[in-house]
């Protein structure tokens, strides 16, 4: 318990540098848009080739193949129940799509993998890839074509080749990467892993630092909640974790495993979800409130849950 919540402090520090050098104006939305670019397609990718082949042998890597399944399992049954909510609640056609897409897909890596990284160390990285390849191959095909379904106006379409290069992020590749090198036995260079575990330790800091910016830029005396809103956080924040809960008692997994994805499932709204809107023109900017609100929410969810797992 003290673990987990000294990890909480160190994330709620580094977030409340962030907002504090915003406020400064050290940082602005420039500057968090810099450090996405510099998280997403260099120091993330980096951290998984060097930090996959140093925690995980062969034998660890194949005993970890039904969490993939578990995955997929679970957010395939959190966005078959966020349909049932949206026909029980009458939720407006134009808005189901988007609704049930914010409640079954959370921000896995950019907010997800250094908060796990946080609470559990390095060694929690590889089980936080194998819940983002269901929840972003999933995001990009069954996400999507729901937000889209809700456009009249489909001229606009994600062709499949788009939707392949989301999918095949350049940390997911970094991912593929590290399994290789994990599978094939081959060790880096010393001046080589050492270049990118440097590189790769700038992800966490870089990314409690964007949080920081994006819950300074909120304007809370202009949010203006409805009943679809608070279903939408209360499925982030407690449906998709219990669904994730049950479907982990379905297999025989281990314990960090089961720990990173509940924490996993519990994560803010995927970005992207504000991205398609906006690409469809469906509710972009209810979209990217909610993103936002759901990211302040999980601060104040993840020392609870932290303690719970």
């Amino acid at each position: 318990m003290l673990n987990s919540f000294n990890s909480v402090l160190t994330i709620f520090i580094m977030i409340g540098i962030g907002f504090g050098l915003t406020k400064k104006g050290f940082f602005n939305k420039e500057t968090s848009k810099l450090f996405s670019k510099i998280v997403i397609n260099v120091s993330l990718p980096l951290m998984m080739i060097v930090n996959i082949p140093m925690r995980f042998s062969k034998e660890k890597l194949f005993n970890s193949l039904n969490g993939i399944t578990v995955a997929f399992l679970s957010i395939i049954a959190t966005y078959l129940i966020a349909m049932l909510l949206s026909k029980i609640l009458k939720i407006d056609k134009s808005k189901r799509g988007i609704f049930c897409t914010m409640i079954t897909f959370s921000n896995a890596i950019f907010i997800g993998l250094p908060v796990n990284t946080a609470l559990f160390g390095e060694e929690s990285a590889t089980y936080v890839f194998l819940f983002y390849i269901a929840n972003t191959s999933l995001f990009w095909t069954l996400g999507v074509n729901s937000i889209r379904s809700c456009n009249s106006n489909k001229s606009n379409k994600f062709s499949g080749i788009k939707s392949l290069r989301k999918i095949f992020s350049p940390p997911l590749i970094g991912f593929i990467i590290g399994i290789t090198l994990v599978l094939m036995g081959i060790k880096l260079p010393v001046f080589i892993e050492n270049s990118f575990r440097y590189i790769g330790n700038l992800t966490t800091p870089l990314s409690m630092f964007f949080i920081g910016t994006i819950i300074y830029s909120i304007d809370f005396r202009k949010i203006k909640l409805d009943t679809c809103s608070y279903m939408v956080l209360f499925g982030r924040v407690l449906i998709a974790p219990l669904i994730m809960f049950i479907s982990l008692k379905l297999f025989k997994l281990p314990v960090l495993l089961n720990q990173v994805f509940i924490i996993e499932s519990s994560m803010p709204i995927i970005t992207q979800a504000a991205l398609v809107s906006d690409f469809y023109d469906i509710n972009s900017e209810y979209a990217a409130l909610m993103v936002g609100v759901s990211t302040v929410l999980s601060m104040l969810i993840i020392p609870i849950y932290s303690l719970i797992v």
